[in-house]
């Protein structure tokens, strides 16, 4: 199950990322068309293969390719950085507008990662309820937001402060806040591990009291056996 949840993370998390940061200009349209056909063919295989699809990590696949899509036309460096500040900003808008709605991300992402490892969502959401796990996924969301919010003042002060020669000068600084930001995000995430491994062990679920609760990954192998 875990080989499920690699393939899923390489596929639709690393694979477009990896990709678009090492193409650049208008060769950035093969990246695009590799990652889409990478993330469809795969999609078809996990769905008639092991009738199952991770919409959440499709979602994300997708507005990750639409986002870098723009960049193909944009030849001058500068147009690039700062439509990085806008993608940032819109970014910061979608992490309040989800938390206000009660969909966090991190959550979301959370729930879908354990049903690909069988889990049913009852077990999951008592794990969350348990652990006292939404606290945690909102501290790592608003860590994130100031993260983000950090590097588009940064950025727009290097974008319009020092303009197209002189922007580049403040690349040491944001490399420097993104590390500071990203280890305290890695913490909390080793956090949520430590707390969850007790309990997705087996051994404690079977005590658990159950709740109703929604998926988003969807496993039609459940549907195909009730049929049967």
């Amino acid at each position: 199950m875990k080989k499920k949840l690699i393939g899923d993370i390489l596929v639709y998390f690393i694979a477009p990322i990896v990709l678009c940061s090492l193409i650049k200009g208008q060769n950035k349209i093969y990246s695009i068309i590799i990652i889409t056909m990478i993330g469809i063919g795969y999609s078809i295989i996990v769905r008639y293969s092991q009738y199952r699809l991770n919409i959440s990590a499709i979602i994300f696949l997708s507005i990750y390719t639409i986002i870098q899509s723009p960049k193909i036309s944009l030849n001058d460096n500068y147009y690039i950085y700062v439509y990085d500040i806008y993608c940032l900003i819109l970014t910061s808008i979608f992490l309040i507008i989800t938390n206000l709605l009660d969909k966090n991300i991190f959550k979301l992402f959370y729930i879908d990662a354990l049903k690909i490892l069988n889990y049913t969502n009852n077990q999951i959401l008592n794990t969350i309820k348990r652990n006292n796990l939404y606290r945690e996924f909102y501290k790592i969301t608003s860590i994130l937001n100031i993260h983000i919010l950090t590097m588009i003042l940064v950025k727009t002060h290097a974008a319009i402060s020092l303009g197209k020669v002189g922007y580049l000068t403040s690349y040491n600084m944001e490399v420097f806040i993104s590390v500071i930001f990203i280890l305290a995000e890695i913490i909390i995430g080793i956090s949520i591990i430590k707390k969850i491994k007790p309990i997705l062990d087996g051994r404690n679920l079977k005590n658990m009291k159950f709740i109703k609760s929604d998926t988003r990954v969807i496993n039609f192998e459940k549907y195909r056996n009730l049929n049967k």
